[in-house]
């Protein structure tokens, strides 16, 4: 059935598809990248098949199947091209849906193939399937040891097969969470990109969505406007920004601390974006100016309220009658106290402010 699957990809899909009148139907770049490595892992399971059909049609009490599964998945070229496959599994499927935007001839061509071919599956079907493969022989193998007595010649073959296998579908199992993780990713971007009136073509397979950020952009002409931004891990984009009516003001949202990933209940118009490698974020310097001296000011007013203290201890020590001079200190110190006191709530409410940032770019646009 899986070797019958892959010829099906092979005969029934790209073949046609690499013919001359098939650019007609696809970019036959595309169609490398829907394949790429099937026609070598079907080379190599036919291979294993034909293995284990003339094993099987000699069978006996004593015959072993082990050795063959040793010889077919012990091979370092075998697990190369599941990892390849599997590493490419998402340009795959992307292949797929633009030639489907391209080209309505292509939806009909595999609307066509699915009724025609033996099982009726579609083409993302038959192309999730060497991702699913090799675990499966991993639970195989470990049935045949549940039926293979210990004095059995198959036995051993058997332990080191299932070491084998066990080794490649961890490898394999490893590049299929990094692909799934990255049709996770592409998601969140298409959902992002479905969202924003105007903004298109910003999925890629290496691109990350890591935050957006509610922010207040100040203009020389017309006041302060709100914006929102969509920082990638290689592209920031900023839109206009229009709340529906009872909606909540988020001011972040990242990709773990929302149900969707941005915020579904406002607006968004495309504004502009730009690579990252061309923008440089410079930290407005007067907030930290504003922050410094006020900080200075409270060691000042520290300083006064110490010298005061030292000033009311002295005064203790006058024979002379000094009623009025410790009115004069209790009063100056009371004031010293409001004063150090607003000054250190204005510093403490300062530290929760938002930063104010400034983008250069040295891009053209």
């Amino acid at each position: 059935s899986y070797v019958e699957s892959l010829r099906t990809l092979i005969q029934g899909y790209m073949r046609p598809l690499k013919q001359p009148d098939g650019g007609s139907i696809v970019d036959p770049l595309l169609v490398d990248e829907m394949f790429y490595q099937i026609p070598e892992i079907l080379e190599h399971h036919e291979q294993f098949l034909d293995q284990m059909v003339g094993c099987v049609s000699q069978w006996h009490d004593r015959q072993t199947v082990g050795h063959i599964l040793i010889h077919s998945f012990s091979k370092e070229a075998l697990a190369n091209m599941y990892s390849a496959y599997i590493d490419n599994f998402l340009n795959a499927k992307d292949a797929v849906r633009i030639a489907k935007e391209a080209k309505p001839a292509f939806h009909k061509f595999l609307e066509q193939n699915m009724r025609e071919n033996k099982e009726k599956q579609a083409l993302g079907d038959l192309m999730i399937k060497p991702v699913q493969r090799i675990p499966r022989y991993e639970l195989l193998v470990k049935d045949l040891l549940k039926h293979t007595p210990e004095d059995h010649p198959d036995h051993s073959f058997l332990l080191d097969a299932q070491r084998d296998i066990k080794r490649l579908a961890e490898k394999i199992n490893k590049g299929r969470r990094s692909a799934e993780e990255a049709e996770r990713e592409a998601r969140v971007i298409q959902e992002i990109e479905a969202h924003i009136e105007g903004v298109e073509h910003i999925l890629n397979p290496q691109r990350k969505f890591l935050r957006q950020e509610i922010v207040m952009e100040a203009k020389t002409v017309g006041g302060k406007k709100d914006r929102s931004l969509f920082l990638f891990s290689d592209l920031i984009i900023c839109t206009t920004l229009k709340r529906k009516s009872g909606s909540l003001r988020r001011s972040s949202m990242s990709l773990y601390s929302a149900a969707s990933v941005i915020d579904t209940s406002s607006k968004y118009k495309f504004l502009w974006k730009l690579p990252l490698e061309d923008v440089e974020v410079v930290k407005s310097s007067s907030q930290t100016t504003n922050k410094e001296s006020i900080q200075k000011m409270i060691s000042r007013l520290d300083e006064d309220l110490s010298t005061l203290g030292q000033i009311s201890k002295l005064s203790e020590t006058l024979s002379f009658p000094h009623q009025s001079l410790d009115e004069v200190i209790k009063d100056l110190m009371a004031s010293v106290h409001k004063e150090l006191s607003e000054k250190q709530s204005l510093a403490f409410s300062m530290t929760f402010l938002p930063t104010k940032l400034e983008f250069t770019t040295a891009s053209a646009e």
